[in-house]
């Protein structure tokens, strides 16, 4: 396997996350066990479809026979589940369909459901969160919200009060700094936060912003065409810094040209390696 290895494997005390979205067409335990020999210590899973009908179901609840291989690929690797993704805060939220997934959020004794908010209602989504984050704690699961332009929460200022006026302490933020970038957030808003909110960095970089208003290149830009970190423009160095100590790097770097050029835990490991530089340059 690639790798760098003058660099230090976990500076920080930090853990690394492969996301589903650097290689989502891997299932669970195949993504599992590229993130082991890539030398990640967790994974994110996309137990619900953020684009039906273009991304599927996993069947991965109740008897499932793949639940049980990931299981036992969890514990055959050491490798743990960080997130379970992605929720959206609809108008409407499936409370029922939730509580399953939640259910095999705790099997998998996932960390964090990440949960996003295309409602542009602000109030409605205050509820729907708490709703949320209410159900997941009652499986051992922390709900994390993350903000995003094309969203009904677009900035994380936003997300920030809207967590606030929940009245919970246990909601969590995530930070994505292509997020953070096209919505204009700074580095000094991320450093203001409260850093027990702080749960996960989903690392990638990118080129310049797009026009905000272009909703259509800035949702293919994010699930599509995101750079390896430190080869774009991103300040992920100073983000960097501003990260308290031990909260997991993540590295969410869908990058689709990349996919079948090479095994898929050469990928990943170049992902990690490109974040050990950056922090070790930190």
């Amino acid at each position: 396997m690639p790798g760098t290895s003058d660099l230090p494997a976990n500076p920080g005390g930090r853990d690394f996350v492969l996301c589903h979205l650097t290689l989502p067409h891997l299932l669970p335990p195949e993504f599992i066990s590229a993130a082991a020999e890539a030398g990640y210590q967790g994974v994110s899973l996309r137990l619900i479809p953020a684009n039906p009908p273009d991304e599927r179901q996993l069947p991965m609840f109740g008897a499932s026979p793949l639940l049980a291989e990931t299981l036992a690929r969890m514990t055959a690797t050491g490798v743990y589940v960080g997130d379970i993704e992605v929720l959206k805060l609809e108008a409407e939220v499936d409370m029922a369909g939730l509580e399953r997934v939640l259910e095999t959020g705790a099997r998998l004794s996932a960390r964090n459901l990440i949960a996003i908010a295309p409602d542009g209602v602000e109030s409605r989504v205050v509820d729907n969160l708490g709703r949320v984050a209410e159900l997941s704690a009652s499986y051992g699961v922390r709900t994390c919200l993350e903000s995003m332009i094309y969203m009904g929460v677009k900035t994380m200022a936003q997300a920030s009060r809207i967590i606030d006026q929940t009245g919970r302490g246990d909601i969590g933020m995530v930070i994505d700094p292509l997020h953070l970038d096209r919505a204009s957030d700074r580095v000094a808003d991320v450093a203001g936060l409260d850093p027990a909110r702080i749960a996960s960095i989903q690392l990638c970089d990118a080129g310049p912003r797009p026009d905000p208003s272009d909703l259509e290149t800035l949702v293919f830009e994010s699930r599509t065409q995101r750079l390896i970190p430190g080869t774009g423009t991103l300040p992920l160095q100073e983000l960097l810094r501003v990260i308290p100590a031990g909260v997991p790097v993540e590295l969410e770097v869908p990058t689709v040209g990349l996919i079948g050029t090479m095994p898929d835990a050469e990928i990943a490991a170049m992902m990690r390696d490109a974040a050990l530089a950056i922090l070790a340059a930190g």
